[in-house]
């Protein structure tokens, strides 16, 4: 088997038709398509066992509800690919975006793990396409140094499954389980590579975790448990860019809590810190500080959103 494709199923009666179909369409002939529902109480039972009817390629499992990290693992100890990605339910593939992910992995037995393209909020006013361009990273941490913490996702990855023998999501944490596991991924050292083929289409779910800014603290304190873990010197000019993800973030925590989580420390004021809002957080962060900038991000935010 050559690829495996895990969707995890929970209520989506609504965006579940549009993802099968975009995965369905892929024109891969080796593959296995696992669902799994993870106790849904809509009609995506229904839509999930329709298609499984229909499509020999789908295996569809039902369990209790667990959580997204637990419904993947179920599809994990369940695989028989040697290459594994992962689709969200309300999410969908561009056509033809597998086969030359698969023929780039099949050209290159040293690729880990292979990152493609994402088009983000699509169909939204602030819909952007985040094209990785070709680039190659013997050294994992190359990877996290160039691209930081910005995609950490799983679903737009294809990975070889061995990676996952001894790794499974946590079932202990709720949010940022992507983040968690790259972590984890990471410190085996694979080989990563990105491609500008493909496109993984994220739509925007309004109930999901990340609608609420209260999940800002538990994404800052997944960004500082990767440094701790591969005890990264954010002070480095190499890190930079790592360190301004986490300043990105610590604004916010700020803005909700008052609070300030991460070091102090000045960065090279650039636009690589994602085009012309980094350039302007980073000169502030290096002409008044951590906790001044924190401060003057609140005040801006009061007087943007003043009646």
């Amino acid at each position: 088997m050559k690829l495996s494709i895990i969707i995890p199923i929970y209520n989506v009666e609504n965006t579940l038709r549009r993802c099968l179909d975009s995965v369905i369409s892929q024109n891969i002939d080796d593959c296995e398509i696992i669902l799994v529902d993870d106790g849904s109480t809509d009609r995506s039972i229904i839509i999930a066992d329709e298609y499984a009817c229909k499509h020999p390629s789908i295996t569809i499992y039902h369990k209790e509800n667990g959580g997204l990290s637990d419904a993947r693992n179920y599809g994990l100890d369940r695989m028989n690919g040697d290459y594994v990605t992962f689709v969200d339910s309300d999410d969908e593939l561009s056509p033809n975006t597998l086969e030359p992910l698969l023929n780039i992995m099949h050209n290159h037995p040293e690729y880990d793990i292979l990152e493609y393209s994402v088009l983000q909020n699509t169909g939204e006013h602030d819909e952007t396409f985040l094209d990785l361009g070709n680039h190659n990273y013997p050294y994992a941490l190359d990877w996290l140094k160039t691209n930081g913490t910005r995609h950490c996702w799983m679903c737009n990855k294809i990975f070889k499954s061995n990676l996952f023998i001894n790794l499974r999501f946590p079932d202990n944490i709720s949010r940022f389980e992507d983040m968690w596991m790259m972590n984890k991924l990471l410190a085996l050292n694979p080989h990563i590579a990105t491609t500008s083929q493909g496109e993984y289409r994220y739509y925007r779910n309004n109930n999901g975790l990340m609608a609420s800014n209260s999940n800002f603290t538990d994404l800052l304190t997944n960004q500082m448990n990767i440094v701790r873990t591969h005890n990264i010197d954010i002070r480095e000019r190499l890190w930079h860019r790592l360190y301004m993800d986490m300043y990105d973030i610590q604004l916010y925590v700020y803005l909700q809590t008052g609070n300030i989580l991460i070091p102090s420390q000045k960065v090279v004021p650039s636009m690589k810190y994602h085009g012309i809002q980094g350039l302007i957080k980073s000169l502030a962060l290096d002409i008044f500080g951590l906790k001044y900038s924190c401060k003057l991000f609140g005040l801006y935010n009061k007087y943007i959103n003043k009646d």
